[in-house]
């Protein structure tokens, strides 16, 4: 798979702890921030490459599931800093 133009394909880290209160599920890093490995980057990306570990904010761009993995495409402004 290679992701094209600004885009980042990424597949976000399984996420820490949460606490339960009644039908609400919160996480335990109230920042929103989730932990994704880089896998592909589009043409028009330079600040970011494969392997790199990045923050991006919760929920951005679009999941997917191919072959019983997620994966999930997220545009370059979505990335919020690389480890």
């Amino acid at each position: 798979m290679k992701a094209i133009e600004n885009r980042v394909l990424v597949q976000v880290q399984k996420s820490g702890p949460t606490e339960k209160i009644g039908s609400f599920v919160l996480p335990d890093d109230p920042s929103g921030l989730e932990t994704a490995t880089v896998l592909s980057v589009g043409d028009k990306v330079e600040s970011v490459k494969e392997g790199d570990l990045v923050y991006i904010y919760g929920n951005s761009g679009k999941e997917f599931m191919k072959d019983g993995q997620k994966y999930r495409v997220v545009s370059l402004s979505d990335i919020v800093v690389v480890l």
